[in-house]
């Protein structure tokens, strides 16, 4: 074989290993738009929290939340991001079903100007979700109670799923706010 031929060989096997490489990213990117995670545990005892925290840091335009009670805690860090301008929607339980020791929060949340608050009493696992990302999960929006359950934690990043879970949750919201 010729050194020119050799020289070709090695140049069209170098694209190929780029191609190849190429193509090895897109399937990864795509395959790691789900994640499935578990929160509890002696590894990630509090992770879910940790992972609604970033959630909560990295939105920009609007958060919407579906969570049957929420305490102190969240109450706070959802005031606080409606200082700094971000739009929330919290789908959450009549006022009436929700827990004696909730009440003070869920008015503090519906008295706050940029926090709309809309009443579903089908509201039974806890969804939290902006334009990028969606964090899934049983439970509420209770720091204590996250950090000492046992959940599977699935965070979503894939855009047609995010659509997906837009139209699920504005099956919460009456008709003339979808």
């Amino acid at each position: 074989m010729s050194d020119d031929r050799l020289i070709e060989l090695r140049v069209e096997n170098r694209r190929l290993k780029n191609e190849v490489e190429q193509l090895e990213n897109k399937i990864l990117s795509l395959v790691g738009n789900v994640e499935i995670e578990i929160s509890g545990g002696p590894d990630s005892k509090n992770r879910i929290n940790d992972e609604l925290l970033n959630l909560f840091t990295n939105t920009e335009g609007q958060l919407s939340i579906l969570s049957s009670k929420i305490d102190r805690f969240y109450t706070n860090e959802l005031k606080n991001l409606a200082v700094k301008e971000i739009n929330i929607r919290v789908v959450t339980s009549e006022r009436g079903n929700i827990p004696t020791d909730y009440v003070e929060f869920y008015d503090e949340i519906k008295n706050e100007r940029k926090i709309n608050v809309v009443n579903n009493p089908n509201v039974v696992s806890l969804l939290v979700f902006n334009d990028q990302e969606a964090i899934y999960a049983s439970g509420s929006l209770d720091r204590k109670e996250l950090e000492e359950s046992y959940l599977l934690l699935t965070k979503i990043r894939q855009k047609s799923i995010l659509d997906k879970i837009s139209e699920f949750y504005n099956l919460f919201l009456p008709s003339f706010m979808r």
